[in-house]
């Protein structure tokens, strides 16, 4: 994921990302990173520069949660650029309105964005995240029963705890992408941290283990969200821990 790397021009992200050994990139559409919601044209340049590496744009990271002209203008050049899966935003809970409403709205815009989705050919899918209403598979089905979901272990970690066996037994073969990053506690809370430290709430091991007797084959994407002095180093350090727990 290249959230960590912000603005960073095409030709340097790939190269970075390249270096790295990774086999891709998850590329963050967002407002400070180098593909932002209002050029996505920009996606073309990380493409070719993907490829120039040897690499491919394997998702696109987005924030959509309306199938407005801006949705419809990056999954068009998501489409023209053979982009696997495209992730959509979240719909966060909020007690005031309650859970009930934003479920209603929630429902309405996926029915559109996967519409969207259908009519230029590009998957969209739903990500596992905390503080939004579908942390969890039990919830995402509660949205969608048509959209690929994005599983997160650590974002579930954060909201509390759903088995990953029941994820798994919930979301069969939905499952389109698996993030993968790791928190700790620190103090009364949690806080994301180094995947390859030692003490993360989430245990990637037998995580990974899990996943491999289900038959999962697809995607897994390293996450790092905690604060770092030197982004291309901490990211190194874990993708090399990913590597050798995935070996």
């Amino acid at each position: 994921m290249t959230k960590p790397f912000g603005a960073l021009p095409a030709g340097r992200l790939a190269a970075t990302v390249a270096a790295l050994g990774a086999d891709g990139a998850e590329l963050v559409v967002r407002d400070g990173q180098t593909v932002t919601p209002d050029e996505p044209t920009r996606l073309r340049d990380v493409a070719t520069e993907l490829t120039r590496h040897d690499m491919k744009l394997g998702v696109v990271t987005t924030d959509l949660v309306r199938a407005d002209d801006t949705a419809d203008t990056i999954l068009g050049v998501c489409a023209e650029l053979g982009v696997p899966l495209v992730r959509l935003g979240w719909w966060r809970y909020d007690a005031a309105p309650g859970y009930q409403r934003i479920l209603d709205t929630a429902r309405r815009d996926l029915a559109a964005l996967a519409g969207l989705g259908r009519r230029h050919g590009v998957r969209v899918a739903l990500q596992l995240h905390h503080g939004t209403i579908h942390p969890s598979a039990a919830h995402a089905l509660r949205l969608t029963e048509e959209l690929p979901v994005y599983l997160d272990p650590g974002n579930q970690a954060m909201e509390g705890s759903e088995q990953l066996p029941m994820s798994l037994d919930l979301l069969g073969d939905r499952i389109a992408c698996v993030g993968v990053k790791n928190a700790a506690w620190r103090g009364a809370g949690l806080a994301w941290q180094p995947l390859a430290d030692d003490g993360g709430v989430v245990d990637w091991p037998a995580t990974l283990g899990t996943l491999r007797e289900r038959g999962y084959a697809g995607p897994l994407s390293l996450h790092a969200h905690y604060p770092m002095t030197d982004p291309v180093a901490a990211v190194g350090r874990d993708l090399a821990h990913l590597r050798t727990l995935s070996a």
